[in-house]
């Protein structure tokens, strides 16, 4: 039994792999409206804080949680919807509240 091992291209550029993308930048956008929603959601506290601190300090588990979904998951198409969906979630929020529709 003997196994076809095929090279990558070195013709391809990593910028043209959709996984670079989802990985890197999309991810990042995925992770800083997640945060930017936790503070539109997350109850203030006692001293009226909360609600910004704890997205600072979730931020970095956020991102890798988003950022290890797009790199190990199989199917690349579902962890594109995956994140447009969970994008689209909390950027509308954000957005409302940018537009002063939430006050």
């Amino acid at each position: 039994m003997t196994s076809q091992y095929t090279p990558l291209s070195t013709k391809s550029s990593v910028f043209k792999k959709h996984r670079f993308w989802l990985a890197g930048p999309v991810t990042l956008a995925v992770s800083i409206f997640i945060m930017a929603a936790m503070s539109l959601w997350f109850p203030p506290g006692i001293a009226g804080v909360n609600n910004l601190v704890f997205p600072l300090i979730l931020f970095p588990l956020i991102w890798a949680i988003s950022f290890f979904y797009s790199v190990l998951e199989v199917n690349i198409k579902r962890a594109w919807i995956v994140l447009m969906l969970v994008l689209s979630v909390n950027a509308i929020p954000v957005i409302a509240s940018m537009k002063g529709w939430l006050s």
